[in-house]
């Protein structure tokens, strides 16, 4: 991901937490516009955007593709 810190420009950065997510049924979770921490001089920040953390499912299994699929619309429907 590429989320350079805002204060020193670094690279080693990555998500740290959320206070507005949704876990479905699945054990899929999907955190809206997450706090990003900064490794280098620990800066945090609020980023605009939805991430999906989920454990890998078959591909071949159309229920888990159909219901990560919705969920995503579900999102971008919303946001819009």
């Amino acid at each position: 991901m590429d989320r350079k810190c805002p204060q020193c420009g670094s690279v080693d950065t990555g998500p740290s937490f959320t206070f507005d997510y949704d876990r479905d049924d699945s054990g899929r979770v999907i955190a809206r516009n997450p706090f990003f921490a900064c490794g280098g001089c620990e800066h945090t920040w609020q980023v605009e955007m939805v991430l999906v953390v989920a454990q890998p499912f078959d591909p071949d299994d159309d229920g888990a593709v159909n219901g990560f699929v919705d969920a995503i619309n579900r999102e971008v429907v919303d946001a819009g």
